[in-house]
C-alpha cells in the first residue's frame, strides 16, 4: 500500500493556542533562509542554527536541549539578550517573537502584561511579582526583577494537571516589543492548525477546544511560500514607511462546531 499523502491528513483547529502544540518548525527556519537571507551556520547534527545576515542576531532550534529554540541578539547600545522557548510553544508565538526582533526599536507606553490583562487574564495578587494568569490558570507569566529599579527578566510556564508543557525564558535586556509579541501572541484567540494525530496534548483534552476543519498540510505550505514570498519583496523593495511588522500566518475561514 502507498503511503498516504500528506494532503490527506486530516487537520484541527486548536484552542487556545498554547495548548496547540509546537507544530511544524520549518514555518520560521524556511522563512528566515529563504525569505529573509538569513544563512545557516550549524555546525553540528541535530540542531539548526541560523544567523540573520549581519550576524547580530541567531536563531537556533537544539534537538541536544529537547528541540527548544533559543534566541539571541545585540541591541543597538550593545547590550545582548536571550530568550529560550520549549518546543511544544506554538511556533507561530516563536515567529512573532523573530518578527519583532528583526524590526528597529520601539518606545512602548504600556506594560508588556497588558495585552493579557485586557484580554481577560488577571493578576496573581499572592506573588511578589508581577504575574498574569490565564483565566484557565494553566500559564503564568511573570517579571523577576533583579534587583529594585533593575531590568526584569520574564518567565512564562503552560503546566496541565501537573506536567509543564513548555516554559519560556527572556533574559534581562530582552526588548520590551519582544516580550510583548510573547504576551500578544498568548492573548489571542485564534485557533491553530494542527495535524490531527496527537492533538490535542496529552492530558490537555478537558482544556483544549477542538474543530474540523478543510485546511491541510498543502494549504500550510501555501501559506509559508506566501510568506517567504512577501519577504523576498520587502527585501527588494523594501517596506513601505508605514509597514507593520509580519503577523504569522492564519489559516482561511474553515467549518467550526465548538
Amino acid at each position: 500500500m502507498s503511503p498516504r499523502p500528506a494532503s490527506a491528513v486530516p487537520y484541527v483547529l486548536a484552542a487556545p493556542g498554547y495548548l496547540a502544540g509546537g507544530g511544524d518548525s520549518g514555518h520560521l527556519t524556511e522563512l528566515l533562509l529563504r525569505g529573509h537571507g538569513w544563512h545557516n551556520v550549524s555546525a553540528i547534527d541535530y540542531h539548526t542554527a541560523l544567523a540573520s545576515p549581519d550576524g547580530r542576531m541567531h536563531v537556533v532550534h537544539d534537538r541536544r536541549a529537547g528541540w527548544t529554540w533559543n534566541l539571541r541578539a545585540t541591541r543597538p547600545d550593545g547590550r545582548e539578550w536571550e530568550a529560550v522557548l520549549g518546543d511544544h510553544l506554538p511556533v507561530e508565538y516563536v515567529t512573532a517573537l523573530v518578527d519583532t526582533m528583526r524590526q528597529p526599536p520601539t518606545t512602548h507606553s504600556h506594560t508588556v502584561l497588558d495585552p493579557l490583562l485586557e484580554a481577560g487574564w488577571f493578576l496573581d495578587g499572592a506573588d511578589p511579582a508581577s504575574t498574569a494568569v490565564s483565566p484557565d490558570g494553566l500559564v503564568r507569566v511573570t517579571g523577576e526583577p533583579t534587583r529594585r529599579g533593575a531590568p526584569t527578566s520574564w518567565r512564562a510556564t503552560c503546566t496541565v494537571n501537573g506536567y509543564r508543557w513548555w516554559t519560556a525564558a527572556l533574559s534581562t535586556h530582552t526588548p520590551p516589543g519582544v516580550v510583548t509579541a510573547l504576551t500578544r501572541s498568548l492573548a489571542r484567540d485564534d485557533s491553530l492548525p494542527r495535524m490531527a494525530i496527537g492533538t490535542p496534548l496529552y492530558g490537555c483534552g478537558p482544556y483544549t477546544r477542538l474543530a474540523p476543519t478543510s485546511h491541510g498540510w498543502d494549504d500550510e505550505r501555501a501559506l509559508l511560500e506566501a510568506r517567504i514570498a512577501d519577504a523576498r519583496a520587502r527585501r527588494t523593495t523594501g517596506p513601505g514607511p508605514s509597514a507593520p511588522p509580519p503577523q504569522p500566518a492564519m489559516p482561511p475561514a474553515a467549518t467550526r462546531s465548538r
